[in-house]
């Protein structure tokens, strides 16, 4: 995963320094402007650290529940120890001690909105944002470690604990809880090594000098094991949650539209179906009044067509008045709509009806032979005349 860990100070957002990493591990140190950053930023992680001075970390022992109650119990436990107004506050959990007290971090809201807007203001989305001392080297047991940064002494006395002292109060960190020879420190400084008080060189496993103060943040920084300060109100948005609060009028809107569709359609089924339902009583109806004897009616329509069958085949006069009213049935319509087809003369015989017309024109004359054809009847033109503009012609019709 490609991420970009920044660091941002009292000089942003006109300077700040960052360091990108590589999906291969490839790590490249910048320094400038967050916009310069910003512009070549698209498709990395964003990790920022900010200044430790601003960030309390503390820990707090509550009983058992789950994240929503402890959330709520954290600002009042508390308390006493807060500079500002809870309400003013914002509360982030991290992970639980050997001894069950919960890890906790705490920032001015106006400080963190202050941080996150000269981000968005550039274009850059945060995942995460935490205290820069939780970025320093923990190494293995998670003793605690200093580093000289600024004019500022960082400590990070734990994994998810630690504070930051200027130089001249570094006597005081003997006599804190927690802090024995047995978990000595690791000091990093840069440039000149640092110059110890005498009550704390007991505590001193050795100082290690680093070239770049940037890079030794980078390489202690493990998101798992720090606070993100990005919860509640702050946490991240996923990019259709970004885009939701735009969207919800409008999609609130549709589903209403939906909703109103739908029960017409409902309704308008119902409607269909009762109607429905009075047209088969009514076929049923007249098939009864059709056929008086009849004792087992199933499907009307059906039934009707075998009965009108049996009577067409009942007598030679019969079936050759069937077979003229299909051919008018099916060719009718189709004279009928013939733009400027007059009829002139009109003969059956033997199952064929011979048709003398008068048409617009030739095109027009194989237009309704081809119509007829499609409805299952031959159709013969045996003869055609061409009378001034129009067209006669004689035409012999029957079924296929």
């Amino acid at each position: 995963m490609k991420r970009i860990i920044l660091r941002l100070g009292e000089q942003a957002p006109d300077s700040c320094a960052w360091i990108k990493i590589e999906a291969d591990g490839a790590m490249a140190a910048g320094q400038g402007s967050l916009a310069e950053l910003a512009a070549g930023a698209e498709g990395y992680r964003l990790q920022v650290l900010i200044p430790g001075s601003e960030v309390l970390l503390t820990r707090v022992a509550l009983p058992p529940g789950n994240r929503k109650q402890l959330l709520a119990a954290i600002p009042y436990a508390l308390e006493e120890s807060l500079a500002g107004e809870v309400e003013e506050q914002h509360f982030a959990i991290g992970a639980a001690a050997a001894d069950g007290a919960l890890g906790v971090a705490v920032i001015a809201r106006e400080r963190l909105q202050y941080w996150l807007e000269l981000c968005r203001g550039q274009g850059l989305d945060p995942a995460l944002l935490t205290s820069e001392v939780l970025a320093l080297p923990a190494g293995q047991s998670g003793r605690a470690m200093l580093a000289a940064v600024d004019g500022l002494v960082l400590v990070r006395s734990g994994r998810q604990d630690g504070f930051v002292l200027d130089h001249d109060s570094l006597a005081i960190i003997p006599g804190m809880p927690g802090i024995s020879p047995e978990e000595p420190f690791i000091i990093f400084y840069e440039g000149d090594k640092l110059d110890l008080p005498a009550e704390l060189t007991p505590l001193v496993a050795e100082q290690r000098r680093v070239p770049e103060v940037m890079a030794l943040l980078a390489e202690g920084l493990r998101e798992k094991e720090v606070i993100n300060l990005l919860q509640g109100d702050y946490r991240p948005q996923a990019h259709w949650e970004r885009h939701w609060q735009r969207w919800r009028l409008p999609a609130a809107l549709l589903l209403v539209l939906l909703l109103v569709q739908t029960g017409i359609g409902i309704r308008e089924n119902h409607r269909l179906r009762l109607h429905e339902e009075q047209l088969s009583a009514e076929i049923i109806q007249v098939y009864r009044q059709a056929f008086p004897g009849a004792q087992r009616i199933v499907n009307p329509r059906a039934q009707m067509e075998h009965q009108l069958q049996t009577l067409r085949g009942g007598g030679s006069e019969l079936a050759a008045e069937g077979n003229l009213l299909r051919i008018m049935e099916r060719g009718g319509p189709l004279l009928a709509a013939t733009n400027g087809l007059q009829l002139r003369g009109l003969r059956y015989r033997a199952g064929e009806l011979d048709l003398e017309i008068e048409i617009a024109d030739l095109q027009e004359l194989d237009t309704l032979k081809e119509q007829m054809a499609a409805q299952g009847l031959a159709v013969e033109i045996r003869a055609a005349t061409t009378r001034g503009e129009r067209v006669q012609a004689r035409l012999q019709i029957k079924e296929s």
